[in-house]
């Protein structure tokens, strides 16, 4: 599944509308659509009181179909308008128009803060159709108050496309945001979802069809990040033999380990075979080979010279290496001297097999990085920010 920014994401809408001919009402339509078809079939009793909060933008023209439609499937739905009449523009002007042109309820913030508040308080569900993508920055009045309210409150909160507050982007809070139970986000998921304070706010999050596909954009030309997702992951796994057995399935060497610093390679061999391996040969200095041995129940195990606490650089023969398919190096290896050319001697006597470099083994590579280079198979170095600063 592929995630987008506040740019592209109007950038793809447009697309649709220019060459595509979807207009941005129908896209609204859609839209509006969902999120009332979701709480129908999660609320299912007419009479659940149900409090829709409507902003200026595009978001809140959303707001207008849900409460529209949700009158129409016999609910008496209590939408807010937050901003002056005079303030809608474009689609969502045109929502508007039709709602008020049907007749239906609509309540306005001049009513006063209270009685928006005693109806939130009395809500079973309430609908958050204020802000959507474009905000960045602080949220101003009246929703800052506003959202302060519905955050109080004990009523099933559904955000429409996004929480008001949070930034699209960047996944930021800057003073408040509506704490949803469910997110309803549409034909893509946005990248703020899964930054910074975004997965705290978004609760469950759902993605929902409004024919603007993930093919419109490719035609623009647009490379665009993808969500590791289960379905994802499960595709990219090898497929298992139903007849295999452990030789089938790969050999995984783990070299780590070092005295002060004994669970770290152990849980790596684990998770190893967790993820597929049929064998796992777990390297370690002797010294703590009682240790390890205790907990280890899985792994082969393989003792190698050590000084003071950590691998000594002897006793890494060839034929260590011989029948191993991927090599993981570095966790609990600690910093010791002789440390660049323990691993520089490993990695020499490779041939081509996937290599992994974590942990410590970071630290210790950072003057072998011309070496890593020439190397004939895949290097992997999974770094956080303070590791990739010690490289680069």
């Amino acid at each position: 599944m592929k995630i987008v920014k506040r740019d592209e994401m109007r950038a793809i809408e447009q697309f649709a509308i220019d060459e595509v001919g979807i207009s941005g009402a129908v896209l609204m339509e859609i839209a509006g659509n969902q999120v009332a078809e979701e709480i129908i079939r999660s609320y299912p009793d007419r009479s659940a009181p149900i409090v829709i909060l409507i902003g200026s933008g595009n978001n809140g023209g959303d707001g207008f179909v849900i409460a529209r439609r949700l009158s129409d499937a016999g609910y008496t739905p209590a939408p807010w308008l937050l901003v002056d009449p005079g303030k809608l523009k474009g689609d969502a002007l045109v929502q508007y128009r039709i709602h008020t042109a049907r007749e239906l309820p609509l309540h306005s913030v001049e009513e006063g803060l209270g009685r928006l508040d005693a109806a939130l308080a009395s809500s079973d569900v309430i609908v958050d159709a204020m802000l959507g993508t474009g905000i960045s920055g602080a949220v101003r009045a009246p929703f800052d108050h506003v959202i302060d309210r519905v955050n109080s409150h004990a009523a099933h909160v559904y955000a429409v496309d996004l929480p008001s507050g949070l930034d699209c982007d960047t996944g930021r809070v800057e003073n408040v945001a509506v704490r949803a139970d469910e997110t309803i986000t549409f034909a893509f998921p946005k990248l703020g979802f899964f930054t910074q304070d975004g997965p705290s706010v978004i609760g469950r999050l759902a993605v929902k069809d409004i024919s603007v596909p993930g093919t419109l954009a490719d035609r623009i030309g647009m490379k665009l990040p993808e969500l590791v997702t289960e379905q994802l992951a499960v595709q990219a796994l090898p497929g298992r033999a139903e007849f295999g057995h452990k030789g089938t399935f790969g050999h995984a060497l783990v070299i780590g380990g070092s005295r002060p610093f004994v669970g770290a390679p152990l849980y790596s061999a684990h998770a190893a075979y967790k993820t597929g391996a049929g064998l796992v040969t777990l390297a370690i200095p002797e010294g703590i080979y009682p240790a390890v041995a205790g907990q280890n129940q899985l792994a082969l195990l393989r003792s190698l010279p050590e000084a003071d606490g950590h691998f000594s650089g002897a006793g890494v023969e060839a034929e260590l290496f011989e029948k191993v398919n991927a090599v993981a190096i570095g966790p609990g290896l600690g910093r010791f001297d002789g440390g660049e050319a323990f691993i520089e001697e490993i990695i020499r006597q490779l041939d081509g097999q996937p290599i992994i470099i974590d942990a410590d083994g970071l630290y210790h590579v950072k003057g072998r990085l011309g070496l890593l280079a020439r190397y004939d198979g895949p290097v992997i170095l999974p770094t956080h920010p303070g590791e990739m600063a010690n490289l680069t």
